[in-house]
């Protein structure tokens, strides 16, 4: 029997992709035509992408696509058709903001003193950002949101992705440090749970001390917990260590380093709170933490490595 030698066919270089794509999807997409199409070159994390700015009629938010996004899932398997596809999927069926938000949303000017810093769970977030600037902390996120307060529109936030950053042209660095700075505005609250047992005559005199520390702030505030300094000056105020207990999004607890709280405790402790399915919703962290308060410093509850805010 005679066998054919069959060969992959070769993948076209970045330069004849861009043709091809572009080609593509300027004559072949009929649900494109009612739409402004753009390409801008873009200066972006220290080098150039080519982009693919697609404006809906009369709307001042339009999404950016970037050939290079798109090379590389044609180099991972997908055909032109998937990628123009994915694309033209993502721009009928998006919903963008009204004018009102369209005018906050496109100018920096407007938006930047309305930025702040929320932590979430890595993991349970991990597709959405893949296309939201973060810091990896520990096995949770740091991103920014745009927190609104505005009558005509109404109160709530709204996560800062990429195609703001493209919108407002500035770079992850300078996202992180105005919405940082942001935070010093609002204070931080420590509550502790003992003050609320109505009877005092039956409070065990060796139980720990149990705060509750959160942004004293409208929106989610266990980013309290990026304020190491905050934290180790509050240990010292109590002359107490502490571990810390990330239970949600809106606040972290800090429980006094005390004879029987031990490691099986507070992990048990932080599993029991992460199985509630009515708090799942708001899950922060798998992982318990002890706060150094002579060095300022938070650390693994297991082993001694510091809790560093990183790159993803």
């Amino acid at each position: 029997m005679r066998t054919e030698n069959r060969t992959k066919p070769e993948k076209l270089v970045f330069a004849d992709f861009m043709k091809a794509f572009r080609a593509q999807y300027t004559y072949g997409i009929p649900d494109l035509k009612n739409y402004m199409i753009t390409e801008q070159v873009v200066h972006k994390n220290n080098k150039n992408l080519h982009g693919i700015i697609i404006r809906s009629p009369g709307r001042r938010i339009a999404p950016v696509f970037y050939y290079e996004d798109f090379y590389d899932a044609y180099k991972n398997g997908s055909s032109i058709d998937d990628c123009i596809r994915r694309m033209v999927n993502f721009v009928t069926e998006t919903s963008f903001p009204d004018e009102r938000l369209g005018e906050i949303f496109s100018s920096w000017a407007e938006v930047k003193d309305k930025l702040v810093i929320k932590l979430v769970n890595l993991r349970k977030n991990k597709e959405q950002l893949m296309n939201a600037p973060h810091r990896v902390f520990g096995d949770m996120a740091v991103v920014v949101q745009i927190y609104l307060d505005d009558p005509s529109i109404g109160r709530g936030a709204v996560l800062v992705d990429n195609m703001l950053l493209d919108i407002w042209k500035i770079e992850n660095e300078e996202l992180f440090k105005v919405a940082m700075k942001n935070m010093n505005q609002y204070g931080i609250r420590s509550l502790n749970l003992l003050d609320f047992d109505m009877d005092e005559q039956i409070r065990d005199p060796e139980a720990p001390n149990v705060f509750v520390v959160s942004y004293d702030a409208p929106f989610p505030g266990a980013s309290a917990m990026l304020k190491t300094d905050y934290l180790a000056g509050f240990a010292r105020n109590q002359n107490a260590d502490f571990y810390i207990l990330p239970v949600s999004v809106h606040e972290v607890l800090l429980i006094e380093k005390k004879k029987g709280v031990g490691e099986e405790m507070l992990i048990g402790m932080l599993q029991a709170i992460n199985q509630d399915k009515s708090l799942s919703e708001n899950m922060l962290s798998e992982e318990v933490f002890y706060l150094d308060r002579e060095q300022g410093k938070i650390q693994y509850l297991v082993g001694e490595k510091e809790l560093l805010m990183t790159m993803p």
